[in-house]
């Protein structure tokens, strides 16, 4: 194991970030903008512009650059990155956004977040989606628990195919993790045929950004500690 190295983690919720509508407008990128300009009502809008000013921005103070300068590529799968920055990766759901920046470029990391709740259905799409492993474990717990083990499930899956670069072209049904409740988070097993190596080259971390609230990271290689920055941080002198 190398030394550990921090991933710095960044919860925001957005409604919290409303004064800030228009300083982060004047970052976006035109092609960010339009992107924005698309979404069905302002309260999509306005989300949209934030999650991408405040990504600008932090990225932006972790470079020591101008934020409206950044120029981001895309993956075959729409995964940004920047060519000369850290890596990163952001997730979202509705006005709570998850932010995770990595000390290198080379880094392949991803995060998701989802919001702790009641979900009737959890049975029917874990049957459709997950690993037998998975199903199986899913099954075998109290009712009282399945909703929050299908969202470590989810949550945790969502990360590491983020982190591969991949998203949705990757099978769920092809790769295990660990969901109970109590138990670490950890990849238990993945299908060589997807190319990401095998279980034990990844790392995956429980993440609660804040009450009721459940999300993972992602992260090739050992040695990572997940850290989290309050965000008045992001924007002290």
């Amino acid at each position: 194991m190398r030394e550990t190295e921090e991933i710095q983690l960044c919860y925001a919720d957005l409604r919290g970030l409303a004064h800030r509508l228009e300083a982060f407008r004047a970052l976006l990128s035109p092609d960010e903008a339009a992107r924005a300009a698309r979404f069905a009502t302002e309260e999509l809008r306005t989300r949209c512009a934030l999650r991408r000013g405040l990504l600008r921005h932090l990225l932006g103070r972790a470079m020591g650059r101008d934020p409206a300068s950044l120029a981001f590529a895309y993956g075959p799968m729409g995964k940004p990155s920047l060519s000369d920055g850290p890596a990163f990766n952001l997730a979202d759901c509705k006005d709570h956004v998850l932010i995770a920046i990595a000390p290198l470029d080379t880094v392949e990391l991803g995060v998701d977040i989802e919001r702790l709740r009641r979900l009737p259905d959890a049975a029917g799409i874990a049957e459709r989606f997950f690993a037998p492993e998975e199903r199986d474990a899913f099954a075998a717990l109290p009712d009282a628990l399945q909703d929050e083990a299908f969202l470590n499930g989810w949550t945790r899956k969502e990360a590491f195919i983020k982190a591969t670069g991949q998203g949705l072209s990757t099978p769920l049904d092809r790769f295990a993790v660990e969901l109970v409740p109590g138990r670490p988070a950890r990849l238990l097993s993945l299908d060589g045929a997807l190319e990401a190596g095998n279980a034990t080259d990844w790392s995956l971390f429980d993440l609660r950004p804040a009450p009721g609230l459940v999300g993972a990271l992602a992260v090739r290689g050992d040695g990572w500690r997940p850290v989290f920055r309050p965000l008045d941080e992001a924007f002290s002198a």
